[in-house]
């Protein structure tokens, strides 16, 4: 990474902080996915199955309506702060982010009272919507919001530890620690509305803490605040916000609608072994991931100081070395992928074709770049949102045909087609508009003409 690094005229600085920034990311995003997994085993002990489906689903449909209330606030803060965190303009920067605060606090709250319509309407049926109990689960829609905001705002202002730490890890951990004391106490199973308490008292916990962290972030002043700003104001918040709501939703359902496809059309076994090859495949994707969590505040900042070239070697830097890494994997995955399947049963390996088809469709996408929030973080999100909307529409519909006419391996292959779609358009447009190359033919060109020029290696005469 060093020599890469040297390799390129990109100041120092840069490269080396927003890589140093992007290991620790992919640190907290291991551990996340460690805690994770952690919590799912440790609950899956205490509570009965009924119970626990109902937690697992109740808990995924709350951050899912969580997103949806945000309405693209997050990314909006993600888009704005950063230029003024870089001018120290504090006062600024709270008003701003008190406007965003209360948008998404009535969308949350609109979004909870929709969703408690749900449970009235199923009251007393079958499913998660029926029984009063699980309502509990609305409870956390606004606090799974502010905290999101908060993270935004903490990582705009450039810490890596407030935008991950809190929501990935800290959360999940307290949780398992309260339940696990809670079932030692008494000593019956937990219920799901046991467990959703504890997770709304862990997140108004967590939010209260880190709001000192965000004073401390911003020298002393109230950034995460309700007041500040016209209340007539929110109108045009909400028009400016459309395409950072679509795009934010979109990218939730990106990986998803391939293994929705699969499981309704083709049945739950050929569905198990699909969602198994997708979650492997899926982690080839942490490295341009987690390296876009310390970028996109960077990427606004440097597209509002006119600094394009520097983005252009920031973003193809990283794409160069990510791409790099995730053709080793696809490699090891090519030779030993059914090794890694059997750890969810020697059966699994029959999904190693669709492993590689969409290890493949990962290492295209890896290649051209970070996509849609290039784009919204360089003022083209009305872009971001039509080429995210055309492009996953248009491959639902090729997911359809694909695993109608070949099974599991014509929805990966559809699949792994938009995925690489949605980034190589994005790239191109960004490119096209603002001279901007997102992929990574800049740094490997630049890289082999180094070499080249050092004598290190000789065209052959």
């Amino acid at each position: 990474m060093t020599a890469f690094i040297q390799a390129t005229s990109v100041p120092g600085t840069i490269l080396t902080n927003i890589f140093r920034q992007s290991w620790l990311a992919l640190v907290y995003r291991c551990s996340g996915a460690a805690v994770t997994f952690l919590f799912g085993v440790s609950f899956a002990r205490i509570m009965s199955i009924e119970e626990y489906g109902a937690l697992m689903s109740l808990m995924t449909f709350a951050l899912i309506a969580s997103a949806c209330g945000l309405a693209g606030q997050q990314l909006c803060v993600l888009r704005e702060v950063p230029s003024l965190a870089a001018q120290k303009r504090y006062p600024d920067i709270g008003s701003l982010v008190a406007k965003r605060v209360r948008v998404a606090c009535l969308g949350s709250i609109a979004i909870t009272l929709i969703s408690l319509l749900l449970f009235v309407a199923a009251h007393g049926r079958s499913g998660i919507f029926g029984s009063w109990g699980y309502s509990t689960s609305l409870l956390l829609i606004l606090p799974l919001a502010l905290i999101e905001m908060q993270s935004s705002v903490g990582r705009a202002l450039g810490s890596v530890n407030l935008a991950l730490v809190p929501k990935d890890v800290l959360w999940r951990l307290l949780i398992i620690l309260l339940g696990c004391a809670l079932f030692i106490t008494y000593g019956h199973p937990l219920t799901a509305a046991d467990v959703l308490v504890i997770a709304t008292g862990v997140l108004v916990l967590l939010i209260a803490v880190q709001n000192v962290y965000l004073r401390q972030l911003a020298g002393g002043h109230r950034l995460f605040t309700m007041a500040g700003g016209p209340s007539n104001a929110i109108g045009n918040v909400l028009s400016t916000s459309a395409p950072f709501w679509v795009t934010s939703i979109a990218s939730i359902l990106y990986g998803t609608i391939d293994v929705v496809v699969v499981s309704v059309m083709t049945g739950p076994e050929a569905g198990a072994y699909y969602y198994a090859a997708s979650r492997v495949a899926l982690l080839l994707d942490f490295f341009l991931v987690t390296f876009c969590i310390p970028a996109a505040p960077l990427i606004a900042r440097l597209f509002d100081e006119d600094r394009r070239s520097e983005i252009t070697r920031v973003a193809s830097s990283a794409a160069s070395a990510a791409f790099i890494a995730v053709l080793g994997c696809v490699v090891a995955l090519a030779l030993c992928g059914d090794f890694v399947l059997m750890a969810f049963g020697t059966t699994f390996i029959r999904a190693h074709d669709v492993l590689i088809v969409l290890a493949i469709g990962l290492l295209v996408s890896t290649y051209c770049g970070i996509g849609a929030i290039a784009l919204n973080m360089t003022g083209h999100q009305r872009a971001a949102m039509h080429i995210v909307v055309i492009t996953w529409a248009s491959g639902t519909i090729a997911m359809v045909g694909a695993t109608w006419m070949f099974g599991i391996l014509g929805t990966a292959i559809a699949a792994a087609s938009t995925g690489a779609a949605s980034r190589a358009w994005s790239a191109a447009y960004l490119y096209a508009t603002e001279g901007i190359d997102l992929t990574a033919t800049t740094m490997l060109c630049e890289f082999a003409r180094r070499i080249i020029g050092k004598g290190a290696w000789k065209w052959p005469r």
